[in-house]
């Protein structure tokens, strides 16, 4: 059975091909091992009118669905139902996930909620056996993630993503799935609440991989959780410390032993992104943040100490903030000296909290439609409009956004950002 993984383009994002869809090449390797054939479709950095030449017979067809991206892969699946008709269409991801009853999914034969790998195969053999199985399909997650291999990459050309770290291309790793936090911007329904972890020895053998098939020796860990286990990264430097690897990942800044920024800097790490969020503790509050502007200071402080350059993510414009809150963040910036910053509007992604009871946060979400939700990070460096409050109007706030970024471009950046912030953003490097 010949199944067609596609990637669904994204024409707002200002570098659509940054990274390797991991979550594609993991589904793939899954697909392979039961003897399947696979073919990835990778959509990115086409335009929305450009695609369908690209799209060639297959058994099978699964789509990843992002909300920003779903109406695109929506008009995927029309497409395909029309010039191959008895062809099975799957559509999973974030999206369905959070919303698998959403009509315009009526076009998707399954949908696939949460984790794909034990539901595609699932399905598939349903299908091949001729056995009934519902049209919504969540199975449990895995909590034994050694047991599955290591992304396909061998499905795409890895030199066509751009995704750095010290100006050296690197390769995306994902060392465990879930989130135990719970924070009102978020939604868990792709990998869970609890926080489920690769072994050290599993992932080391993919770095070794990677080193051996590729010669790359740089890394992305997109973990949430990569940093909150002292001991896992202990284990981490000691079978590490004799590859000669770099990498970068995101950490929490409640997180605040020496130690730890030790072991990263030892390990590799050339830098640690940070959720800031708001350095007004009242929007981090009402974000159920769980941390203080004084400990994300601590935190980039400690980084620094340890030879780690610092980048902070910040959402603009989520209820409750007012221009007395973004000029405190601002100080934030200053005060903190923070490497690399970077902006996104606040936009309530189906699923989290704010999406599904905006009265609770005073807002009003003013756009139903899906193709306004992005935030990362639209072709201006600015998010879509879709909430307002009675502080903000959308068209203020994207004002207010457009100060930052002018902001941002003048102050400069340290530690090597992406290209796209040089060539298209038009940022200088301290």
């Amino acid at each position: 059975m010949l199944v067609d993984l596609i990637r669904v383009p994204d024409p707002t994002c200002i570098d659509d091909l940054l990274d390797e869809p991991l979550g594609l090449l993991y589904l793939a390797a899954v697909l392979q091992a039961e003897g399947h054939q696979v073919r990835i479709t990778n959509l990115a950095g086409y335009s929305s009118e450009d695609w369908k030449s690209e799209i060639k017979e297959a058994d099978v067809y699964g789509i990843q669905l992002y909300t920003p991206t779903a109406h695109h892969g929506i008009t995927i699946a029309r497409y395909i139902k029309q010039r191959f008709p008895h062809k099975l269409i799957i559509g999973g991801g974030a999206h369905p996930s959070a919303v698998p009853d959403a009509k315009d999914l009526i076009v998707f034969d399954h949908i696939v909620v949460g984790e794909g790998e034990r539901s595609l195969i699932a399905i598939l053999n349903a299908h091949k056996n001729k056995k009934n199985i519902p049209r919504i399909v969540k199975d449990d997650f895995i909590e034994d993630l050694d047991s599955l291999p290591f992304p396909a990459r061998h499905l795409v050309d890895m030199h066509r993503f751009h995704r750095k770290v010290g100006g050296k291309r690197c390769f995306g790793i994902i060392g465990s799935r879930g989130c135990c936090f719970q924070c009102a911007f978020c939604d868990h329904a792709l990998f869970g609440d609890n926080v489920r972890f690769r072994s050290i020895k599993n992932i080391v053998d993919e770095i070794q991989h990677i080193i051996e098939v590729y010669n790359v020796h740089h890394f992305e860990f997109f973990d949430d959780m990569w940093t909150i286990s002292k001991k896992r990264l202990r284990e981490f430097y000691e079978q590490v410390k004799d590859f000669q690897i770099t990498y970068r990942c995101n950490g929490r800044t409640d997180i605040l032993d020496p130690e730890v920024y030790t072991l990263l800097y030892e390990s590799g790490c050339r830098l640690i992104c940070y959720g800031i969020e708001s350095g007004s503790q009242r929007i981090l509050d009402a974000m159920k943040k769980e941390t203080t502007v004084e400990k994300n200071l601590h935190a980039i402080k400690m980084a620094h100490d340890a030879n780690i350059p610092a980048a902070g993510y910040f959402l603009l414009g989520f209820p409750g903030e007012t221009r007395k809150t973004i000029q405190e963040t601002m100080e934030f910036i200053k005060r903190s000296d923070l490497d690399q910053t970077q902006f996104y509007t606040f936009v309530p992604l189906p699923g989290c909290e704010v999406f599904k009871y905006p009265q609770r946060f005073n807002a009003r979400i003013i756009s139903h439609d899906f193709s306004d939700y992005f935030l990362v990070t639209g072709t201006d460096g600015c998010g879509g409009r879709t909430i307002e409050t009675d502080a903000l109007s959308a068209e203020e706030l994207s004002q207010e956004m457009k100060k930052i970024r002018q902001f941002l471009k003048e102050r400069g950046s340290k530690g090597g950002m992406q290209d796209y912030y040089y060539e298209k953003l038009k940022y200088k490097e301290k």
